[in-house]
């Protein structure tokens, strides 16, 4: 029997490179090749910060090429998040925005979403990335506030408690099962608020008793929508239903005293506010974080809510 051998050719390989998919000032995530004669040749390696000199030289090229096994990280996505990451792991501005970036693109299709459907392997993807990133930088957190965003906003809200919360459980050893838990009951917290009118959940001054009454259904809201996405996780759920819980018993939906509330809920209870509190309102200025830490532990509103331990063990980590 004659065995006939097909050619390859090298061409089916590579593809075209559109200049317009990398941006000067950012590393590139692909090698980036030019065709002389019959061979392809690398003229950018991957992680290669991407200069103005180095993108008029790209310019000047008749044709660039990349691995067509890399056509699926021309774009930033939820998939190749942590590729990224990798190549920009020094950078803590450059990281962080990455992630601000997907984590926007993922809200903002759950606010448009007639179902309230979220992409779940996305939020896993989003708090896997989060927890590659404070196992490998110590000091993860510290590097990285100086470049959140000070806006009141669901998608950026969700993301800095998911990181406060990752932070704060490391510190305390829980396990990588226990993080991804807890991560994915962070990020999606406050999804709930969606149901929530903005008049109200924007509002500029004191709410009314009703306002408070119709604001404090969103953690409710949050349960159902993630049950809604198959989402079943007891731990989850209960952190998720019970982050506005307080240790003295005044908290929502359910008054439960410090015997009663989950260390996943006490995580989240202390990231929410002090989150919030660290934001800059339409009615105030952002506090700072040492004001307000000391807020939690000592303002007549809020002292004796939280878990003392765990709010100490977050403000050695600022």
């Amino acid at each position: 029997m004659r065995v006939i051998q097909k050619k390859i050719n090298k061409s089916d390989y590579y593809q075209l490179l559109d200049l317009d998919s990398i941006t000067v000032g950012h590393r590139v995530v692909f090698d980036i090749f030019i065709k002389k004669d019959k061979d392809f040749i690398i003229i950018i390696d991957a992680g290669t910060v991407l200069s103005e000199q180095l993108y008029q030289k790209l310019q000047k090229q008749e044709a660039l090429y990349i691995f067509k096994d890399d056509k699926d990280k021309l774009k930033l996505t939820c998939e190749n998040l942590k590729h990224y990451l990798e190549f920009n792991i020094e950078n803590p501005k450059q990281r962080i925005e990455l992630v601000y970036k997907v984590n926007e693109e993922l809200f903002d299709d759950y606010i448009k979403s007639q179902e309230d459907e979220i992409d779940i392997k996305c939020v896993e993807n989003i708090v896997e990335a989060i927890i590659y990133l404070t196992k490998h930088d110590k000091a993860f957190l510290k590097r990285t506030m100086p470049h959140f965003i000070d806006k009141q906003k669901l998608d950026i809200h969700s993301l800095q408690v998911l990181i406060y919360a990752i932070t704060l459980a490391n510190t305390i050893h829980l396990t990588d099962k226990e993080l991804l838990l807890l991560g994915k009951a962070a990020l999606l917290h406050d999804l709930g608020l969606k149901k929530i009118d903005d008049s109200i959940t924007y509002k500029n001054s004191k709410l009314t008793d009703d306002e408070l009454y119709e604001m404090h259904k969103h953690t409710i809201y949050s349960m159902e929508i993630i049950k809604k996405n198959n989402i079943i996780n007891p731990f989850i759920i209960d952190a998720v239903l019970h982050h506005h819980e307080q240790y003295d018993g005044k908290g929502y939906p359910n008054q439960l005293n410090k015997k009663h509330i989950s260390i996943f809920a006490s995580i989240l209870s202390i990231c929410d506010v002090f989150d919030a509190l660290t934001t800059k309102r339409s009615y105030r200025e952002r506090y700072s974080s040492f004001d307000a830490i000391k807020m939690m532990f000592k303002n007549k509103s809020m002292a004796g809510s939280f878990n003392e331990h765990y709010l100490k063990i977050l403000l050695k980590s600022l």
